[in-house]
């Protein structure tokens, strides 16, 4: 057998240790598109996929309850936006106004059954449609803008927003006042909303 001279030796031990280091470069990418392919991407699909409606109808409300006045009339105006401004299966809307009616206060609740208010909201939904009619954009008071007091050992809270409203070419502005009452849970719940008198919110307009 013919013996190798020592600059042949070095040379294969060269060549040896790159084709390794090659494989274990591999190994390591492949390792990583894998890890990257199997937990990262379905979660982010899912998210990007996921609709207004779904986001909402899947919220625990009454588990994770909004915090603050302002954060219920945020989900309200969420809720409010998505009915009107979608186009919704009727199983959609009837789940839809179930979570809404998490955010009322038991003597709303009682003022307007189920049945009722399901049957108003259908209305107001189909009469936005047939007048090409959509909630555009929203303004709510800051925190510390929110007013609070005490009457018969009820807490009480209020609140204005602001909403701009497209109808074919046209806009308007609507401004509602919000009284909300802290339930036995602790929890803000809307009592009842009227037109406001204001016209801005001290806040960047909005369009």
């Amino acid at each position: 057998m013919k013996k190798l001279n020592a600059n042949t030796k070095k040379s294969n031990r060269r060549t040896a240790n790159t084709l390794g280091m090659m494989i274990i470069f591999g190994i390591v990418i492949v390792a990583i598109y894998f890890k990257l392919s199997t937990s990262t991407s379905p979660i982010m699909k899912s998210n990007s996929n996921k609709t207004e409606s779904e986001a909402l109808l899947e919220k625990d409300i009454e588990n994770n309850y909004p915090s603050s006045p302002r954060e219920v009339i945020k989900l309200y105006t969420r809720i409010m936006k998505n009915f009107y401004n979608e186009d919704l299966k009727d199983e959609e809307v009837n789940q839809l106004a179930t979570q809404m009616r998490l955010l009322y206060d038991d003597e709303l609740l009682k003022n307007n059954p189920l049945e009722d208010y399901l049957l108003e909201l259908k209305v107001e939904i189909t009469e936005y449609k047939d007048a090409s009619r959509n909630i555009m954009n929203e303004v709510i008071e800051d925190s510390d803008k929110v007013k609070y007091w005490t009457k018969e050992d009820k807490e009480y809270a209020s609140l204005t927003a602001g909403y701009t409203i497209k109808e074919k070419d046209k806009y308007t502005k609507l401004f509602e006042d919000f009284i909300l009452r802290k339930d036995s849970q602790g929890n803000w719940k809307i009592l009842g909303w009227k037109l406001s008198d204001k016209t801005d919110l001290n806040k960047t307009d909005i369009e």
